[in-house]
């Protein structure tokens, strides 16, 4: 039996995302009997000396940290690593990486952060064959098939906490939370970041007991499906929606979706049974460009699938990035323009510049092009924010293309808050001509 310390790392939110992955790593390992403790950074936000004042007094056989590639994540981790690292001059133990960041270079970051191994893949078995067998280096965990959550594990996180995450239509008495409806994407973007290999979709038995057991217990209503992709298909979605429609409450529900799926049919379906918002990936409005990174997408589908969306009632999460190779100013401001006619707002939303992460297709290129030397060379000195270029794939100076971005979004947060005010404006006229719903100006 195996002591486990697992990090939840402080992304500087307000009210915290749940750590779904720890949530499945606690469970794997509580199956066989380890004990598991988390460190809950990402709600108390305490800096490096309180970190190490609290492991100080603790023992533990393994310490595990995972996080996706970014550079916010990247100097969190460096900071727990070094803390770390000073323990194991006074105390043994297993330091081990996981996620989407150490998977893309494991090499890196294990030498970087001074780790013993590197899982890469589904966590769950790998994690509990290092507790029980002090597996060190780059491990590949297998994809995970099975379908159930470890429901009985909710009871150790700080559910009420958790659950006062807002989506972009919740209301002010809604309570939310993140689950998963499968592992992996069927697709692979260029750009893409995750390393899992696969699709594996969890069975809809599984997700309608989640969604009671967290409905039972925590009064949830509004639930995220957080995976890569609800919409994998046409006959995967009808299947959710026909066992959400059979649940003995109503529920709000968001989702990442794909517009090649977004027809009036399927999503009034999804709209009848609670569906309130879908993410979708459109990244670019070029075909040209949106052929090369791999999208499967055509543009008269992403604005057939767009409108289709905004007439059902539906909110659409509307994403592009720029700064592909052959990329044009001209791309750059027809994607603004199309999101000043259709973004309702209901969350701001800009466009950020292109970021090829390692490990993916695109940061392959780069590293062929002599565009970046290797992952040191990546995050110690060109990944400094998400909001700027790392690396410019376009004929123009980076200085010409931030310029660009700059004022593209100046645009749209002129719009945002535009349309925000009207809202406000609106319900001010409503309100002196006899509605008497209206709670005030002020946030409740």
């Amino acid at each position: 039996m195996a002591n486990v310390l697992l990090i939840s790392y402080d992304n500087g939110s307000y009210i915290p995302f749940f750590p779904i992955n720890l949530f499945y790593l606690k469970g794997a390992l509580e199956k066989k009997k380890h004990v598991v403790t988390i460190y809950h950074d990402d709600i108390d936000h305490l800096d490096k000396a309180s970190f190490a004042h609290w492991l100080s007094f603790r023992e533990f056989d393994v310490i595990g940290l995972g996080f996706c590639a970014g550079y916010w994540q990247y100097k969190k981790a460096k900071e727990y690593a070094e803390v770390i690292g000073f323990m194991r001059k006074h105390k043994k133990f297993l330091f081990v990486l996981g996620g989407h960041g150490p998977a893309g270079e494991p090499e890196f970051f294990m030498n970087k952060l001074g780790a013993d191994s590197v899982v890469i893949g589904d966590g769950e078995d790998s994690i509990c064959q290092i507790a029980e067998k002090g597996q060190r280096g780059i491990v590949k965990g297998d994809p995970v098939e099975t379908d159930e959550a470890p429901l009985d594990c909710y009871e150790s996180f700080p559910m009420i906490e958790y659950r006062l995450i807002r989506w972009p239509t919740s209301n002010n008495i809604d309570f939310c939370f993140p689950i998963l409806s499968s592992r992996g994407c069927k697709w692979n973007c260029s750009f893409c970041y995750r390393m899992r290999e696969g699709f594996h979709e969890r069975s809809i038995e599984a997700i309608i007991e989640e969604i009671k057991f967290l409905n039972r217990n925590y009064n949830i209503n509004h639930f995220q499906f957080a995976d890569e992709l609800l919409m994998s298909s046409e006959r995967r979605v009808e299947k959710v929606c026909e066992a959400i429609l059979g649940l003995p409450f109503r529920i709000k529900w968001d989702c990442n979706g794909r517009l090649n799926y977004a027809t009036s049919t399927l999503l009034s379906l999804m709209k009848s049974c609670g569906c309130c918002y879908i993410n979708y990936g459109i990244e670019s409005l070029n075909q040209k460009i949106l052929n090369s990174m791999g999208k499967g997408l055509t543009v008269n589908q992403i604005y057939q699938g767009v409108e289709a969306t905004l007439t059902l009632g539906i909110s659409p999460g509307l994403n592009f990035i720029w700064g592909f190779p052959g990329d044009t100013k001209e791309n750059l401001f027809e994607c603004v323009e199309f999101l000043k006619k259709y973004d309702p707002c209901d969350e701001l939303r800009t466009i950020r510049p292109v970021t090829p992460y390692p490990g993916c297709r695109l940061w392959n290129k780069a590293v062929e092009g002599g565009l970046v030397k290797d992952a040191e060379d990546f995050y110690e000195n060109l990944h400094k924010n998400s909001d700027l270029f790392s690396i410019n794939f376009m004929d123009m100076p980076t200085e010409d293309a931030h310029r660009l971005l700059r004022f593209a979004n100046f645009e749209l947060i002129r719009n945002y808050f535009m349309k925000r005010m009207e809202r406000s404006v609106s319900s001010c006229e409503k309100l002196y001509r006899g509605d008497t719903s209206f709670r005030g100006f002020r946030e409740v």
